[in-house]
């Protein structure tokens, strides 16, 4: 099957695209970008999900990831084992926060740079798109590049104490 497009309907769909991507990123590495509000649908702290991330980074030392979200404050209840994997790998996963007036702009997206993309149309029951047209997920990740121009680094992944 060689779909470069389709759509998928509700958040367990959108998780279910969202590892189809992570073992892709895995196998052939690339920059990442997730864009949210606050990632309170993503399965960022499932085992999974960390075990993708950690595939990922271990296939590459140079693949960088950008989360970019309007406010981080549900990640540490959410997502421990996720803000726990990071520690050691902040040098490479950035966190992004983009000020209030452009979190309405925000689509959640999840992109593999120059490979594929999944964007989010209905934040309320989680519909939306994925492709692998390598010029649609270009155009998306312009468009996120000139949000994340106007953001600020968040979340420190380690915290510094005397």
């Amino acid at each position: 099957m060689n779909e470069l497009s389709g759509r998928f309907d509700g958040w367990l769909s959108f998780q279910d695209r969202l590892m189809a991507g992570m073992a892709v990123a895995a196998v052939q590495p690339a920059d990442l970008i997730f864009c949210d509000v606050d990632f309170k649908h993503w399965p960022m702290g499932s085992v999974s999900m960390l075990d993708a991330f950690h595939q990922w980074v271990m296939a590459s030392s140079v693949a960088q990831c950008r989360l970019m979200a309007a406010h981080f404050d549900e990640m540490p209840r959410r997502h421990p084992r996720w803000l726990a994997w990071r520690q050691p790998w902040g040098h490479r996963v950035k966190c992004l926060q983009m000020p209030e007036d452009l979190a309405q702009s925000l689509v959640p997206t999840f992109i593999v740079k120059d490979q594929l993309g999944i964007r989010v149309i209905d934040s309320l029951t989680g519909a939306g798109l994925w492709t692998r047209d390598i010029g649609t997920v270009r155009e998306w990740t312009l468009e996120i590049d000139v949000i994340s121009q106007q953001c600020h680094e968040a979340m420190p992944s380690t915290t510094l104490g005397l």
